[in-house]
C-alpha cells in the first residue's frame, strides 16, 4: 500500500508541478511576441536544465561540501550557507547557462539577441526547476509539509530558476549584437554574474531564515520583486525593440515583398496586425515570424556585416513571405 501511495504522490508530483513549469515558461515565452525560437532547440534546453546540469550540479555540490563539512561540521549553519549560498548558485548557474553557451556558439542564426537569450536561459532553468522542485518534493514526510513546500518554492518562487538563467541569457544576447570587442568580453561573465549574486541572495535569505525565525525572508522578496519588474520592463522593451526593428528593416520591402498595408499592420499592436492582414490564424503567424526575422537578419547584415550568414536566408525569408501572402497580394 505504501509502494502505491509513494507511486500516486510522484505522479501528483509530476503533474502539478510539470502544469506549473509549463505556465510559467509560457510566460517567459511571450516576451519574443513576434519571432518565436524552434520549438525543438527550445525542448534540448529544457531537458539540458533538467537531466545534464542537475545530475552534474549535484556531483560538484557533493565534492565540494565534504571538505567544508569535516572542518565546520555537517549540521552546522556554516555548512548549510556554503552549500546553499556558495556551491549550489556557482554550479547551478554555470551548468544552465552552458545551454545557452551551446545554442549561442552552434546555432547563431537562431540566436538573434538578448531576447532570444532570456527566452533560450528560461528553458533551461525551468528545466532544472522542474526536476529540483520535484526531488525537493517526494522528500517530504507528510501531505502538510508537501503543502507548505509546494506552495513556498512551485507557487511563491516558481519562476526563480527561470529568471536566474535569462540574466546569463541576455548576457549572451547583448554579446551576440555588440559591435566592441570589450562589449562582447565583458556581457557574458556579466550575465552570468548577475545571475549568481541573483541567487545567492536568495539562498542566503532562506537559509537564514530558519535561524532568525523568518527574518531574513523579506529579502528573498524583495530579490523576487526586483525580477519580476525586470519581467515586465523586459516584456515592455522587447515590444517596442522588436517594432522598431521591423519599422526600420521591413520599408524597402514594399512593394515587392509587402504591401504597404500589410507593413503598416505588422509594426502596429499584434492583435491589430491580426486583423488587418486578414490571414488564417495559423499563416498569420507564420507570415508574422518570417516577416521578424527577416528584419533581425537584415539588421545583423547591416550591424555586423555578417553576409555570409545572413544574405542567403534573407532572400529564403523573402520568399517565404511572398508564398504566405498569397491572393492577398
Amino acid at each position: 500500500m505504501d509502494t502505491i501511495l509513494c507511486v500516486v504522490m510522484f505522479l501528483l508530483t509530476v503533474a502539478l508541478v510539470g502544469v506549473m513549469t509549463w505556465l510559467y515558461f509560457r510566460i517567459m515565452r511571450g516576451i519574443d511576441r513576434f519571432e518565436q525560437e524552434p520549438t525543438r532547440y527550445l525542448i534540448a534546453a529544457f531537458l539540458w536544465g533538467a537531466v545534464p546540469a542537475v545530475l552534474i550540479a549535484l556531483i560538484f555540490q557533493l565534492i565540494l561540501s565534504i571538505p567544508v563539512s569535516l572542518i565546520l561540521g555537517e549540521e552546522s549553519l556554516g555548512s548549510a550557507l556554503f552549500g546553499a549560498s556558495v556551491a549550489a548558485p556557482v554550479t547551478e548557474e554555470i551548468l544552465k547557462g552552458a545551454a545557452v553557451a551551446i545554442i549561442y556558439l552552434t546555432r547563431r542564426r537562431e540566436f538573434d539577441g538578448w531576447v532570444d537569450g532570456i527566452v533560450y536561459g528560461a528553458a533551461a532553468g525551468f528545466g532544472f526547476a522542474f526536476v529540483e522542485n520535484v526531488l525537493y518534493l517526494m522528500g517530504t514526510e507528510t501531505v502538510e509539509e508537501w503543502l507548505a513546500l509546494f506552495f513556498l518554492r512551485v507557487i511563491v518562487f516558481g519562476f526563480m530558476h527561470g529568471f536566474w538563467t535569462a540574466l546569463t541569457g541576455i548576457g549572451f544576447g547583448v554579446a551576440r549584437n555588440a559591435r566592441s570587442g570589450a562589449v562582447k568580453v565583458v556581457a557574458i561573465p556579466a550575465g552570468l554574474g548577475a545571475a549568481i549574486v541573483s541567487h545567492v541572495l536568495h539562498n542566503t535569505a532562506l537559509t537564514l531564515a530558519e535561524a532568525s525565525n523568518g527574518g531574513t525572508l523579506p529579502i528573498a522578496l524583495v530579490n523576487y520583486g526586483f525580477l519580476l519588474a525586470g519581467l515586465v520592463i523586459a516584456s515592455l522593451a522587447a515590444l517596442h525593440h522588436d517594432r522598431q526593428v521591423m519599422k526600420t528593416y521591413l520599408i524597402d520591402e514594399v512593394p515587392l515583398v509587402l504591401a504597404p498595408d500589410e507593413y503598416q499592420a505588422l509594426i502596429t499592436a499584434r492583435s491589430a496586425a491580426g486583423a488587418r492582414l486578414g490571414l488564417a490564424p495559423a499563416r498569420r503567424r507564420a507570415l508574422v515570424q518570417a516577416a521578424a526575422e527577416l528584419a533581425q537578419k537584415k539588421r545583423q547584415l547591416v550591424r555586423l556585416g555578417e553576409a555570409g550568414m545572413a544574405n542567403p536566408h534573407i532572400e529564403q525569408l523573402r520568399q517565404r513571405i511572398i508564398a504566405l501572402r498569397g491572393n492577398s497580394s
